[in-house]
Parts: structure tokens; sequence; C-alpha cells
């Protein structure tokens, strides 16, 4: 599983183990939701439309044209 943005080549990756989920606001830095795995991170991200994830490359917190790859 993925998850990237549409069109830029970012990735979330995890950031000390751990992939980080974050609200839409101004301080949001110290409000991030984490998970150890990929699958918990895209189902929140599913559930929290309004939420974004760290992604890189560029160290961005992407909430916009998310798309969750799933393997077959």
């Amino acid at each position: 599983m993925r998850i990237v943005k549409q069109g830029t080549g970012q990735m979330a990756v995890p950031v000390d183990g751990l992939y980080q989920c974050f609200p839409k606001s101004e301080n949001n830095r110290g409000k991030a939701v984490r998970f150890a795995t990929i699958e918990k991170a895209a189902a929140f991200l599913c559930e929290n439309v309004d939420w974004g994830i760290y992604m890189d490359p560029g160290g961005a917190l992407v909430y916009r044209d998310i798309v969750i790859e799933r393997d077959q």
C-alpha cells in the first residue's frame, strides 16, 4: 500500500517509525495522530477527510489530492 499525492510523486513516509496525520490548522504540529502501519493511517484519512499526512520528498504536510494505492 502507498499513500501518494497525485501528480507530484510525494509519498507518505514514517517519521521515527510512525506515519503522522495532522489536522488542517495553523497550529497543527503538536496535534499529530500517529500510526505504526500505513494501513491504519490510510483508514484514518478516509474517515477524516480534512486531515493530511506527512510526505516526502520535501517534508510537506499534504491535505489535498491524496491517493491511497492498495496492493492486490
